[in-house]
């Protein structure tokens, strides 16, 4: 099965939350499993930052090169190993539902679409949107497809956030949230990162104020923002035991002098062959921006007291960009808020990017995320 599109928001345009409007919003998703008679085994999964509609390839659809959010395998969905008969996200119990982000450039409506007013990439008049926005297109998706209730959202990092969202937004459509590696807020050195990515984007000669389509992309600017963005997915620990201090056997002086700085080089080139640099301005701005409560007169206590899911989040004690001390943040606003969380930490030398790999240690915990929900539901 390959990926599905579906336009949505062709009579009603879509509101945005900071101003504006789209429409003819087109969406691509994919399902796995099947919907049962009920329609009560209904899951969706919200990808990463820059991920995509497919978190798994079936055998038929396997495909080259990289296709994830903050890393992936070759060859591979960016949760291939985590779904499939008989796994955590078992596709013989339940329906899943994934769609490719309302901003991003794998098949949904984003700055590289054509604007129906122009009929030209919309590029530099895209505008500014929100999480809130993003899971609304979702919404929009499912009610489309008829799914009346989701047993669950799962999803890791910005798709995390989503997961909250939902459950703030539309308390009775969720039975429960897996929020994997996602604080309540991003932090402020987090912020910085994103900004540092952005301006070295905003900073390349091609750029043209992100109206770029008719010539050459920024595509300096945007491998220097992946290999920035690389650092902050993965841990020193990893790093040393991958590379540590060996040179390349032609070193580059002010080049690839290590194999470490050859590594980032190589993911900064790979990511130019999928993603678009206005793509990455929008959404890394949509992680800053998120808060639970821009919706709710800016009231936190008001926005999580919504909440009636189940809530499980999971955390990496030495993620270097969801940090322990916020992730524990989160976890105490959210019980002072009346939310029934479960909430888990534990080390991982794969730091951020653990929640796409490390399969034994989010498998328990994202399997009884949804097999306690159906059981009480």
């Amino acid at each position: 099965m390959t990926v599905k599109s579906i336009r949505l928001f062709t009579d009603n345009p879509l509101q945005l939350l900071l101003g504006g409007q789209l429409n003819d919003i087109e969406v691509a998703y994919r399902t796995y499993g099947r919907l049962n008679a009920e329609k009560s085994n209904a899951v969706l999964i919200c990808h990463a930052l820059t991920g995509d509609a497919e978190p798994f390839f079936e055998p038929d659809q396997q495909k080259g090169g990289e296709n994830s959010g903050e890393n992936s395998g070759e060859n591979k969905g960016w949760w291939q190993n985590f779904m499939g008969a008989g796994l955590a996200l078992d596709t013989d119990r339940y329906f899943f539902v994934c769609s490719n982000v309302l901003g991003g450039c794998k098949g949904t409506t984003g700055p590289s679409s054509i604007n129906p007013a122009t009929n030209k990439p919309y590029g530099s008049q895209f505008p500014a949107i929100t999480v809130q926005d993003i899971i609304k297109v979702e919404k929009a998706l499912l009610d489309e497809l008829q799914i009346p209730h989701l047993q669950a959202v799962i999803g890791g990092s910005f798709g995390g956030m989503q997961a909250t969202q939902w459950a703030v937004d539309y308390p009775d459509f969720v039975d429960s949230v897996i929020n994997l590696c996602s604080s309540l807020y991003f932090s402020a050195e987090a912020i910085g990162f994103n900004h540092v990515m952005r301006q070295a984007i905003i900073a390349d000669p091609n750029f043209n104020r992100g109206d770029y389509y008719d010539g050459q992309p920024p595509e300096q600017g945007l491998s220097v923002a992946r290999m920035l963005g690389m650092l902050t997915y993965r841990t020193d620990i990893q790093l040393n035991k991958a590379f540590g201090r060996v040179q390349k056997q032609v070193p580059d002086y002010f080049g690839d002098y290590f194999q470490v700085e050859s590594y980032l080089s190589y993911q900064g080139r790979k990511f130019l062959d999928r993603f678009d640099a206005n793509s990455y301005l929008h959404l890394t701005r949509a992680l800053d921006l998120y808060d639970p409560a821009m919706n709710y007169h800016n009231d936190l206590k008001q926005a999580l007291s919504r909440i009636k899911a189940r809530y499980i989040l999971v955390a990496v004690a030495n993620d270097q960009l969801f940090k322990a001390v916020d992730m524990r943040k989160s976890k105490t606003l959210l019980e002072e808020n009346g939310v029934k969380l479960e909430y888990h930490e534990f080390n991982s030398d794969f730091g951020h990017d653990a929640f796409l790999v490390e399969y034994d240690f989010f498998e328990p915990m994202i399997r009884k995320g949804l097999e306690e929900r159906r059981a009480n539901s």
